[in-house]
């Protein structure tokens, strides 16, 4: 079992936070030697501010982490507090279970949404702006449905691995369907390794995991909606090179959370290759035939690939096998939608809460409508 990690000392955290205002600084000041031959992100802006996330994953660590960060439920009774809502929170005891409310859980449709952060990052401020935000601009005035989230506070790698994640994500599913929420009035998503999560529980309401109750729907999911979700812990797709500079991942970093998800490494190493993974926890090993019959699981999926992200070339193939199972099994091919954002990198809509960009892109929108049609 992991144990809680040491504080870091003031000389680490002074080192860790030099280095990515180093990098910021230094993206600056080369930017006039880049402009000819530019590969950097769209807009000088976004290009300074991915640079110092890279520098910041890079260089972060477990003990850091844990050190400067809170625990999603604490990001989460905070951002209550900012936005003067009552917490709504409830706690499953049988798998050490917490899930949290936005919106009310009265509402007509309920979207179970599973957090990015490599699975070993708790949710983000920013994450939860976003979600408040989708919320808001989906329960309006002339909306005939009403709609809530309900966010899990997963249990994060390295304290805990693969399926914890998948069990927790499966016994809140099962609490919604308990509580009399029907299949047809529940959606799925999630971002990044949220997404990867998502994609984890649907594949096992098709293929039920040996370690996991099996849940059984009398009528398809309502739908599923994915950014830019973590398939495939494989960092040697050509995407990783042709868009490493405009893109805020790094694979050193992937290797190593991806190998403390299942597992499979030691402490802070960087495996070189994350070994350990299936078709549950890392989807693009499956074939085509393992998405056979997903129709009858969710009725429509949606999911944001950036064409900017290191994950793109991964997301393409997974997409085809997704497809073709999809269609294999009897689904119509325009109920999953493969969208590709020009110019846009890692989990685009989300980061640009993070830019704090006020306008909405046209993905965004483009979501906005889906899901409109979607829980209608």
């Amino acid at each position: 079992m992991f144990g809680s990690p040491p504080a870091p000392t003031t000389v680490s955290l002074v080192l860790f936070g030099f280095k990515i205002v180093l990098a910021a600084i230094s993206r600056l000041l080369t930017a006039p030697l880049r402009w000819l031959h530019w590969n950097g992100a769209p807009v000088l802006y976004r290009d300074i501010f991915f640079a110092a996330i890279r520098a910041m994953l890079s260089n972060f660590t477990i003990t850091v982490s844990r050190y400067l960060g809170m625990t999603t439920t604490q990001v989460y009774e905070n951002f209550c507090k900012e936005v003067h809502q009552e917490p709504k929170t409830i706690n499953l005891t049988e798998n050490d279970v917490t899930a949290h409310w936005m919106g009310k859980p009265d509402a007509t449709r309920v979207i179970l949404y599973l957090h990015g952060g490599g699975y070993t990052q708790s949710c983000s401020p920013q994450h939860l702006e976003y979600l408040h935000r989708l919320v808001t601009d989906l329960n309006t005035s002339d909306s005939t449905t009403s709609v809530s989230i309900l966010l899990l506070a997963y249990t994060l790698a390295p304290e805990a691995q693969f399926p914890t994640q998948l069990r927790q994500a499966s016994a809140v599913l099962s609490y919604l369907l308990n509580e009399g929420k029907s299949p047809s009035d529940i959606l799925i998503a999630g971002d990044s390794a949220g997404g990867g999560l998502a994609l984890s529980l649907l594949s096992h309401l098709l293929h039920p995991h040996l370690d996991i109750p099996k849940i059984q729907l009398l009528e398809p999911l309502r739908g599923a909606f994915l950014y830019s979700p973590w398939v495939s812990f494989d960092t040697t797709h050509d995407s990783f090179e042709r868009n490493a500079q405009k893109d805020v991942l790094v694979p050193n970093m992937l290797r190593k959370w991806g190998g403390m998800y299942l597992g499979t490494v030691d402490g802070e190493t960087d495996p070189g290759i994350t070994t350990g993974g299936n078709n549950y926890s890392e989807p693009l090993l499956s074939n085509a035939s393992w998405w056979r019959g997903m129709n009858n699981v969710v009725r429509d999926i949606w999911i944001f690939a950036g064409n900017d992200e290191v994950f793109a070339d991964s997301l393409h193939a997974f997409g085809v096998k997704l497809r073709d199972g999809w269609k294999d099994g009897g689904g119509a091919e325009e109920n999953v939608v493969l969208e590709f954002g020009e110019d846009e990198a890692h989990i685009g809509p989300i980061l640009d809460v993070m830019l704090q960009y006020k306008e909405k892109s046209g993905t965004q929108l483009g979501l906005e409508k889906w899901l409109k049609e979607c829980v209608a």
